[in-house]
């Protein structure tokens, strides 16, 4: 009678746990595991706003923006990172920009005193090019 039932049949239900534990892993797996990538993307969506490039007082005192030889104001940016120096990209003052990203940058005066200011990746409202700007210069428009 063992002649008549093929022995590949016969193994087949030793992988049947197998199988079901596997299933159960990746059910799990998907039930538990996907919830924190997408509560961290969440802010990173919410950022995209626009806002309004300015030279404050801060911005100024900071070397974020000054005043270019035919007087107008423009406000100081970089194309590849943030930074306080360096700058290669010159953007008009009271100019309507779309924030995309944000980076914190730990600054340091001059007595050593530690703090925090965010660094903005701008695009001109009309589209184009992408510039790091310091968060002083930056002001939110609110829409109502």
């Amino acid at each position: 009678m063992n002649q008549a039932v093929p022995h590949n049949l016969v193994k087949q239900p030793q992988r049947w746990p197998l199988v079901g534990l596997l299933l159960l892993f990746l059910l799990l797996t998907a039930c538990i595991g996907g919830g924190g990538a997408a509560e961290e993307a969440a802010p990173e969506t919410a950022l995209v706003t626009t806002a309004t490039l300015r030279c404050t007082e801060t911005c100024a005192a900071q070397g974020q923006c000054g005043t270019t030889a035919d007087g107008r104001i423009v406000i100081l940016s970089r194309s590849a990172s943030a930074g306080f120096r360096d700058h290669d990209v010159l953007l008009a003052n009271d100019s309507v920009v779309t924030v995309l990203a944000q980076q914190p940058y730990t600054i340091q005066d001059i007595t050593g005193v530690q703090s925090s200011l965010n660094f903005f990746v701008v695009q001109p409202a009309e589209g184009g090019f992408t510039s790091w700007v310091a968060g002083s210069c930056v002001e939110p428009i609110v829409q109502q």
